[in-house]
């Protein structure tokens, strides 16, 4: 049964997310995930079409994580309030259930989100001000072996209130475009567990309206995308924007991983990112 919630939630966050990055160029553009919280994977950006490291402060699910995707995606071992990365380091970041609050760092947090990115950021939370509340099922931790779990590894799920959020972000970068998107606007006893019986059957029956993503901050599940400039919500905008991304030039390690190298990339050799301190792996 958990591995069912699991699998349901990890459905509407894509679903969150395909819809915020609908008009972000993908093909070529760089993504920072800051945080594995929830045992979201990073490999969803990549199968998406970004080149993708992901940082956290845990070995051990960045071992996990690093087990899962294999190369396709860069990972670094570091702290989300002190990236090890230069300004506009990535075209894109993204901020993964870290509870944003005035009260537990979530401004430095932000802000470093903020400098490292150089065309927009994605902040997902759990809304403390929906229906269901901060779920109690949907903090599932990357496997790890019992002697490598950390406290990183144990924190409990938070909730943001979403002006809260929406105040946070507007002060540290103010006028920038936001958009909300939220999924999960029935209860977490709606949601399906992959249990048998009537109630079971009620719950695949109301899964489509909890999967559904909407565009105000009302369910459980919310994602906050800002712009440096404004991103075109249009049908004919994303596909004039699709049109460019596949106009656009591969990165190198991209082709690598799909074993596809043009003699004209792999000349140029894989580009190196600079960091403050130097690149940092775990």
């Amino acid at each position: 049964m958990a591995e069912y919630r699991r699998q349901f939630l990890s459905e509407a966050r894509q679903r969150v997310l395909h819809q915020l990055i609908s008009g972000w160029k993908r093909r070529g553009s760089s993504l920072l995930q800051i945080g594995l919280n929830a045992g979201f994977s990073p490999e969803f950006f990549w199968e998406a079409g970004f080149d993708v490291t992901a940082l956290d402060r845990s070995p051990a699910c960045l071992a996990a994580a690093r087990e899962q995707t294999g190369p396709r995606v860069e990972y670094v071992c570091g702290s989300p309030a002190h990236l090890p990365f230069d300004d506009g380091s990535f075209d894109y970041a993204v901020l993964v259930h870290h509870g944003l609050g005035p009260k537990n760092g979530g401004a430095a947090r932000l802000e470093e989100a903020l400098r490292v990115s150089a065309r927009g950021i994605i902040v997902m939370e759990w809304n403390s001000f929906s229906l269901a509340g901060v779920p109690r099922s949907p903090h599932a931790h990357w496997t790890a072996p019992e002697d490598e779990a950390c406290s990183a590894c144990e924190e409990p799920p938070r909730g943001v209130k979403p002006w809260e959020l929406y105040s946070m972000v507007r002060r540290a970068c103010p006028g920038r475009p936001m958009v909300f998107v939220s999924a999960l606007l029935l209860g977490e006893s709606t949601w399906p567990d992959g249990a048998p019986g009537v109630m079971a059957s009620l719950r695949r029956t109301a899964a489509p309206l909890n999967l559904a993503p909407l565009p105000v901050p009302v369910g459980a599940l919310l994602g906050l995308r800002v712009d440096w400039a404004a991103v075109p919500l249009t049908p004919i905008g994303m596909l004039k924007n699709a049109a460019v991304s596949l106009c656009a030039p591969a990165k190198g390690a991209r082709e690598q991983v799909m074993g596809s190298v043009c003699p004209c990339e792999a000349e140029k050799g894989p580009r190196l990112r600079q960091t403050k301190k130097g690149k940092s792996k775990s």
